[in-house]
């Protein structure tokens, strides 16, 4: 059974105690998603690192699959809260310029390199789960309409979707494949965000 077919409900601990429980399970949970694998991610793992009973886990979610979605939640969070930071930023750049697009090319990469341990595991798996790859599609439509906003007036502007498009693409197969991806050499972030700069700014030198 998948562990993304089922989304569950999160009951959430009222008591002092029972809430850094379950910061300690949210903990081990990420650390063993990062380290070992969804494979691994199961309630005796994540009892046993959180030194706490099945019970403290089945209190607050049903089962492995609702705790997947507890971590997935609450690390998209942060993910958001990241990439909305930096898109506001950006707003505040005046439209169509060299400088708004630079800032809109920072707060994707950024956002993908700050919780890169996160959206490794999260992307790769997505493509064997189709639950997981339905929610994963929706953020990234989101995504895209919301770049295509700040890039130009919609997604109805072409410039702008073709650039939101090859922004996220890019990220995504850099946060599945690494830095090495269709090169010899690493390619450090600074010069992953140079290249996709380069990339949107001809896009928006191109009246086609």
């Amino acid at each position: 059974m998948s562990i993304a077919e089922s989304t569950g409900t999160v009951r959430p601990p009222m008591q002092e105690r029972s809430r850094e429980a379950w910061d300690r399970i949210l903990e081990a949970a990420l650390e063993i998603l990062i380290g070992e694998g969804r494979a691994s991610l199961t309630i005796s793992a994540v009892c046993s690192r959180a030194k706490v009973a099945p019970t403290a886990i089945y209190a607050r979610v049903d089962g492995i699959a609702g705790l997947f979605w507890a971590l997935y939640e609450s690390q998209m969070e942060g993910v958001f809260a990241t990439q909305e930071a930096l898109f506001t930023q950006a707003e505040a750049l005046e439209p169509g310029t060299k400088e708004r697009i630079d800032a809109v090319v920072r707060a994707v990469t950024t956002t993908f390199r700050e919780h890169e341990s996160f959206l490794h595991p999260i992307i790769n798996y997505s493509a064997s789960d189709p639950v997981l790859q339905a929610r994963g599609a929706e953020t990234s439509f989101a995504l895209t309409t919301r770049l295509c906003g700040l890039l130009g007036t919609g997604l109805a502007d072409q410039r702008a979707y073709d650039t939101a498009r090859m922004i996220q693409q890019e990220c995504i197969l850099r946060a599945m494949y690494g830095d090495t991806w269709l090169s010899p050499e690493s390619e450090s972030y600074e010069d992953f965000f140079a290249r996709l700069t380069r990339m949107a700014q001809a896009r928006f030198a191109s009246q086609a």
